[in-house]
């Protein structure tokens, strides 16, 4: 079931996304600006901060969705070690991970 889990190829696409629209606005408020106060500034200049600002916004965005990343492979990992102690807590995610348990079994 873990390597099923889609939780990292979400996090990943959602900071990509949103990293790509932070990027998209960010070149266009240094274009605007350096076409307004600095035309002399060349376009590598540009690119170099919008790739700077691309990766910085991934890996925060990324690293601010780990917790929750975490937090649903501890429920799998409570899940094979202790499942009562789960199906006492939270019934409707131990009936759900148990279906998707046997369902992998056959």
């Amino acid at each position: 079931m873990i390597h099923e889990d889609i939780s990292t190829h979400m996090s990943s696409c959602v900071g990509g996304s949103l990293s790509s629209l932070i990027v998209v606005f960010t070149g266009l408020v240094l274009v605007h600006q350096r076409n307004k106060n600095h035309p002399e500034i060349k376009d590598s200049v540009v690119f170099i901060d919008m790739a700077m600002a691309f990766v910085f916004c991934y890996t925060l965005i990324f690293t601010v969705m780990e917790p929750l990343r975490a937090s649903i492979k501890a429920v799998y990992v409570s899940f094979a070690q202790y499942p009562h102690a789960l199906s006492q807590s939270f019934p409707l995610i131990y009936h759900r991970l148990k279906r998707m348990s046997a369902s992998n079994l056959q």
